[in-house]
């Protein structure tokens, strides 16, 4: 099964999408959305389209600058390593963080509206760990009959066999035959063809190795009635469980392969990646937050540490005594040795107006702390790294209070967070 070439097409969400990439993907109302400012459509989505020999990746905001989108559109070349590193964050993501029990394994069918894969992961990881703990099916089975063509058995034809004796000639009939084992060859080509497909065709993502068996020409998705009948006439003749379970992924590969076929065009996608930012950003400041810079207040981070000495976590403060008993509830918050973290990740493609609830959060935890000594509040946000200060009360409003009257834009390297999530 020869790799498929692909021509690879690029977009970031948040930015506008060109119209030959638009009609060319057939894109709509669940990949992208019209823009008033840009007054254009632009993506509102983070993953891949694939239609035919031709590939869509979107990327996070800010993983490329907007002249590096339009050179990679130009040369319609592959960018692997990014590639790569984008679908193992959404797979990551999908597998350990959607709550139902069949979508916590690999890739698989969710219900909700922020991710989607139109294309059976989950049976064919399952089917690429059989065959690299296991191999390609092989089962056993010696099934012998009289007569026929096939390689002979001699030992059971001396056992069972007439012998006649005919012009000189010692004969022996029947002979008996090795029937070939059509079902054995029949699941081991299925499997061979679901690992091969998959590699070839999402060869951007995998740099797993083929089984690279030959195979006989056979168009297996147009015909995948006819192959879930033969594999269930199969499921009740192996032997062993595993097998029986190896037939099972099988079917269920070809089946959702069926109801999640989409006419051409497969979708790996998430809509909103804002929570894909803020698992990974809770991930980094706990492994590698260092401290607060004292001159431009801007939090420090030191990749040779692997748990932080201060750990952060989401919290729910109830701050209001009136009959609504409204709530505030921070993304990262963290206090320790006097000293009150109130980090919050955005994942925006702009900051330009007054971030008001994160100035609330700060006026109302400063008084909640008896002994608190400093504050700092911080936004993190992809793009080039850099600080700069978002908000900073004016000397006539500072009045009493001595902490706390900053808040820090925060810009960190997508690359680096995505990185560092995938990292052990």
């Amino acid at each position: 099964m020869a790799e498929i070439n692909t021509l690879y097409y690029y977009g970031q969400d948040g930015e506008a999408v060109p119209e030959y990439i638009e009609e060319l993907f057939g894109l709509g109302t669940q990949e992208i959305e019209y823009s008033d400012q840009l007054k254009a459509n632009v993506f509102h989505i983070v993953g891949f389209v694939f239609r035919e020999k031709n590939m869509l990746a979107v990327f996070p905001k800010h993983y490329y600058e907007l002249h590096e989108i339009e050179k990679l559109n130009q040369t319609n070349l592959e960018a692997v390593d990014d590639i790569r590193l984008l679908f193992h964050v959404i797979k990551k993501y999908s597998e350990t963080e959607r709550t139902t029990a069949s979508a916590q394994t690999y890739m698989g069918a969710d219900g909700s509206d922020r991710y989607d894969a139109d294309y059976p992961f989950a049976p064919f990881y399952e089917l690429y760990d059989y065959f690299r703990t296991y191999g390609l099916y092989r089962e056993k089975e010696n099934k012998i009959i009289s007569g026929g063509s096939g390689k002979i058995s001699w030992n059971t034809t001396l056992h069972k066999s007439q012998k006649i004796i005919s012009g000189g000639n010692l004969l022996f009939v029947p002979l008996y035959v090795n029937k070939k084992n059509d079902r054995q060859v029949f699941i081991t080509e299925c499997m061979a063809f679901v690992i091969d497909y998959t590699i070839d065709y999402f060869h951007s993502f995998f740099s797993m190795k083929k089984t690279g068996l030959k195979i006989a020409e056979f168009d297996y998705f147009r015909n995948i009635d006819y192959i879930c009948s033969k594999l269930r006439e199969a499921k009740h003749e192996v032997f062993k469980d595993m097998h029986k379970k190896l037939v099972q992924i099988l079917i269920d590969f070809f089946v959702q392969y069926k109801e999640k076929s989409t006419g051409g065009s497969v979708h790996v996608k998430i809509r909103h990646y804002d929570m894909v930012w803020q698992k990974m950003t809770a991930q980094y400041l706990n492994r590698h937050f260092a401290g607060v810079n004292p001159l431009n207040h801007a939090a420090q981070f030191d990749l040779s540490l692997k748990t932080s000495a201060v750990q952060f976590s989401a919290q729910t403060h109830r701050a209001d005594a009136s009959h609504h008993g409204f709530a505030i509830s921070l993304d990262h918050m963290a206090y320790a040795d006097h000293i009150l973290y109130i980090f919050d990740s955005k994942y925006y493609k702009a900051l330009d107006q007054l971030n008001y609830k994160q100035l609330a959060y700060g006026e109302i935890l400063r008084c909640y702390y008896p002994d608190l000594e400093e504050m700092h509040n911080i936004l993190i946000l992809p793009g080039r790294e850099r600080a700069d200060i978002h908000f900073s009360f004016a000397p006539a409003y500072v009045g009493n209070r001595r902490i706390g009257t900053k808040i820090v834009e925060q810009y960190i390297e997508p690359q680096i967070i995505m990185n560092d999530y995938l990292a052990e």
